[in-house]
Parts: C-alpha cells; structure tokens; sequence
C-alpha cells in the first residue's frame, strides 16, 4: 500500500514548514552563526527530552510511513519531523523576539497540528495528552527567547558547554549513531532495559553522553596532543570492552575500528565546529 498521501506527505509538509522557519529565522539574525549553532542546541534539547518521554516511558507514537524494514525506526522518523519543527519555531520566537502573546498563539497552533495528527491516524497518543504539548512548548518557547537574547551577550562557561553538548544530538546521534544502527553493521545490547526493541536506542544516548562530555573536556581543557591520544585510545578501550561484553555489536573487527574512529573524531570535530559558531569575544 502507498501511504505518501495518507502519512508521509503530512510529515513532509511538516518539514517544509522546518525549513522556512529556519531561513526566516537566519535572515534575521543578527549574529547568524551564533542562531544557526543555537538552533542545533535547541533541537539537541527537546531530543534529548524525548529520548526519555518516547523512548523510555512511550508517551506516544508517530506512522510517516517512510522506514517501513522498522516500525520503531519509523516512529524514531516521525519524532524528528516533529522535533526540528518545534525547535525551529522556539528560534524564530528567539530570533524576532517575538512578543509573549505569540507564544500562546505558537503552542496553541502546535496543539491544533497535534489534534489533526490524531484524527488522521498518522501519530497516536499511549498515556500522554496534547495539553501536555501546550504546556510544554509554553516553557521552551519561553526558555528559548530568554536564552537566546541572553546568550548574545554571552554564555558561561558550564551553560556553554551543556549547549555544545545538546548541539551534538543533531550533528551526530540522528546522522551517524542511528545511521550505523540503521546500515545494520552495528547496534547496542537488547538487554539493558525490559524492552528489547527500545533498548539500543537508551544505549545509544548513553554512549553519545559518555563521548561527548569526554570530547568536551579534551578540546576545551586544550590538553597537549599526546593526552587527548591517550584519552582516544582509551575511548577504543571501551568501546572493545563493549564489544566484548556484548553491549556494543559489530558485523566484524573491521566494523568496530570504522565505528569507533567515525564516531569519536565525528564528535570531536562537531564540538570544533559548534565551538566555532557560537564563539565571539564574549563567548566565554
């Protein structure tokens, strides 16, 4: 059965909403570096949020119909339509500086796509309800405005790095941890939680926090070559342990060097980038 025109073109029209947002929101800043690597951070937030009310406790579920091979990859797509939209939306609240009243107006329109989402069967509520959407984008969208003003001026040091590690999210856990889990060469344990299906991607989280808080530590802290070597081979150390103690899975060796060298310089180089993006002389 097709269902582009039942499903996925609603989710499509979704993105395409992401995307001029995005745009208006860049055009219009002041600083559009600093709102771009802002924008990865405010999608790295409320992704990091749904790893726990999605993933976790099963709020509730999405049907784009666009992994068919996996109905929870599926779900997994949906969210990040959803996700980059919202995120998109709390940087043009930021952006523009938006009076408060449109964020009441924003939240309630969400609130309306979300209605319409149920109605046509393409998402689907489990115990979660859309007043808590409202409530919900209220306090990021307010967070968001708040924030960002604030954050021209300057971000302290901890906040600064708590940003870069959100901003990581987008960069690498939807592009490369969950490309690998999708190319099927590579996965985590289905036994960490009692919930099999979903308990890859809680590991997946786990290890894209471990490296890339260790990554944030060896690039600001501007350790000399030869101890950010040492801190990256033990990093391989681990990640053999993992492989291992059956946490971490590979298709072979040859795929454990791959994921390991990917994904750590992938990181590491990700936190350059963001680093880049947001610094002025008033950074930290």
């Amino acid at each position: 059965m097709n269902y582009f025109w039942t499903n996925t073109i609603w989710y499509v029209l979704l993105g395409a909403l992401t995307i001029f947002e995005v745009i208006i929101s860049i055009i219009n800043a002041k600083r559009r570096k600093f709102a771009f690597a802002f924008y990865m951070t405010l999608v790295g937030q409320v992704l990091f949020f749904e790893s726990l009310i999605l993933i976790v406790f099963r709020a509730y579920n999405y049907y784009p119909m666009i992994i068919r091979t996996s109905p929870f990859d599926d779900v997994l797509a949906g969210n990040l339509f959803s996700q980059f939209s919202v995120a998109s939306t709390a940087l043009l609240v930021a952006v523009l500086n938006l009076e408060y009243y449109w964020i009441f107006i924003l939240s309630g329109l969400y609130g309306l796509i979300e209605e319409l989402f149920l109605s046509l069967g393409i998402y689907s509520h489990n115990w979660y309800q859309t007043w808590m959407t409202l409530v919900s984008l209220i306090i990021y969208f307010w967070w968001a405005k708040k924030n960002y003003i604030k954050g021209l001026e300057g971000i302290k040091p901890l906040r600064y790095y708590s940003y870069i590690i959100l901003g990581l999210f987008p960069l690498d856990v939807v592009t490369l941890l969950w490309g690998f889990i999708l190319s099927g060469y590579q996965t985590y344990t289905r036994g960490f939680m009692p919930d099999s299906v979903r308990s890859p991607y809680v590991v997946t989280v786990l290890y894209y926090l471990f490296v890339a808080i260790i990554m944030v530590l060896i690039y600001f802290l501007r350790l000399k070559w030869r101890w950010k070597s040492t801190v990256i081979l033990l990093i391989y150390g681990v990640n053999f342990l993992g492989y291992k103690l059956h946490i971490l899975y590979f298709f072979n060796t040859w795929w454990f060097i791959i994921f390991s060298t990917v994904s750590i310089f992938s990181i590491y180089f990700s936190i350059a980038l963001l680093d880049y993006l947001f610094k002025t002389s008033k950074s930290v």
